[in-house]
């Protein structure tokens, strides 16, 4: 039957609400990025470090609760774990004489155990399965919308920018979630049950709020600016290109800066590195009796490289709705 003959009717169906419309978008990004192959085994090896550190913490239970003394072995683990020359970051200054003026009872003891085991999570194991999880899921969510003109079929229904860039966002934040906030609240609520009485909450219950800080901290900026190199490329792998170059380039920016000026405390040469903003950062929020220098103008680069990204890709977004 011709179209012109039943002509236009009015949608019976169910309409979904208009502020919903965006998870729509990131349901089909999801269930499109899982796809990948790669993915899935990049998430698998994602949960491996927390269930490792899981058993570091049965270990350490276990030593305390038979000899407090023993415990202190572990303790001095945890020390190790966090110490800035072993992470080859001197953004910490004196950090062994900040720990050791501690008050060393068995509550100061474990939450300094969790903190560190938690650090090490955040600094040295999630970040080298993020980035190159983040170089395959962002760069075609945007790119291809540019390349096969897709903008005119989502903009032709009831959905604004602001919709579609929320549905792209949650799914990156979803992904980043599953390797950052998720592990990290895994292995605080496995550490709080495998202590001897959940009365440990009243002096580590300020943790779990620590990991929500730190993954933001972590997701929102590296939301933002995978989604902004998407819309700038037609071309996925130029986006991709351009997400390793930022994190190897300043990497290694900062390793020639540091040897060379031989001040590797130094704010400026450390904010070449996104790696070392996001580790110092994170690390900081986990435990901020921590010293570190000018943690001021780490969260202020965060802060702009977010808000600066967002605005670009409002703006590419929009491009294609101006006549």
């Amino acid at each position: 039957m011709p179209i012109h003959d039943p002509g236009y009717r009015t949608w019976q169906g169910p309409v979904a609400p208009l502020a919903t419309r965006w998870m729509v978008i990131a349901e089909v990004g999801i269930r499109r990025a899982w796809l990948s192959s790669w993915l899935r085994r990049m998430m698998f090896f994602a949960w491996l470090p927390a269930c490792v550190m899981g058993f570091m913490v049965l270990l350490y239970e276990q030593t305390s609760a038979n000899d407090p003394s023993a415990g202190r072995t572990m303790l001095g683990l945890s020390r190790m774990l966090i110490d800035p020359r072993s992470a080859a970051s001197s953004s910490f200054t004196d950090v062994r004489t900040a720990l050791e003026r501690r008050d060393q009872s068995p509550e100061s003891e474990r939450h300094l155990f969790w903190s560190a085991l938690l650090t090490t999570l955040f600094r040295r194991s999630q970040p080298f399965i993020l980035i190159p999880m983040l170089g395959i899921i962002v760069p075609p969510l945007i790119s291809q919308d540019f390349r096969s003109r897709a903008f005119l079929l989502y903009f032709s229904r009831p959905i604004t920018r602001l919709h579609y860039i929320l549905g792209k966002a949650a799914c990156v934040m979803f992904f980043l979630a599953s390797v950052t906030l998720a592990p990290a609240l895994l292995l605080f609520a496995a550490a709080v049950l495998l202590s001897p009485s959940l009365s440990v909450l009243a002096s580590t219950w300020d943790l779990s709020l620590r990991i929500v800080a730190a993954s933001l901290t972590i997701m929102i900026p590296c939301t933002c600016l995978s989604l902004m190199l998407s819309s700038l490329a037609s071309e996925s792998r130029y986006a991709s290109f351009a997400w390793f170059a930022i994190w190897i380039f300043g990497e290694l920016a900062w390793t020639t800066a540091s040897r060379s000026a031989a001040v590797g405390s130094n704010v400026v040469i450390s904010c070449l590195s996104l790696f070392r903003v996001f580790s110092d950062v994170t690390a900081w929020i986990l435990d901020p009796r921590l010293v570190m220098d000018d943690i001021q103008t780490r969260l202020v680069l965060l802060a702009a490289l977010s808000a600066v990204s967002l605005a670009v890709l409002f703006r590419r977004v929009s491009a294609p709705m101006q006549i």
